[in-house]
């Protein structure tokens, strides 16, 4: 389910007529065991994940949710929400 923050993030941002999200990540350590965190952009707001991550995919979706628990009226509630419907329509 996590894979689908971003998606839902890039889908919020085109039905307001905002540019696309843009990610920037950092890295850190050693290259055979690097971690990552991101932010991304969004209408002009940026947020960040919350932690480094082992990859940076998770990474970045880590800070999609973070967007989308900020933007969404309901947060939490309505991301769960929102996932949940994804995964009835993809059956």
């Amino acid at each position: 389910m996590q894979r689908l923050f971003k998606s839902q993030l890039q889908t919020y941002a085109q039905k307001r007529n905002f540019a696309l999200p843009v990610y920037s990540c950092e890295r850190v350590g050693p290259p055979h065991s690097s971690r990552f965190k991101c932010m991304v952009t969004v209408n002009g707001q940026t947020f960040e994940s919350t932690e480094y991550f082992p990859t940076l995919s998770k990474a970045e979706h880590a800070a999609a949710k973070a967007a989308l628990m900020s933007l969404l009226p309901n947060g939490v509630e309505e991301v769960s929400f929102l996932l949940m419907v994804i995964f009835i329509n993809s059956l």
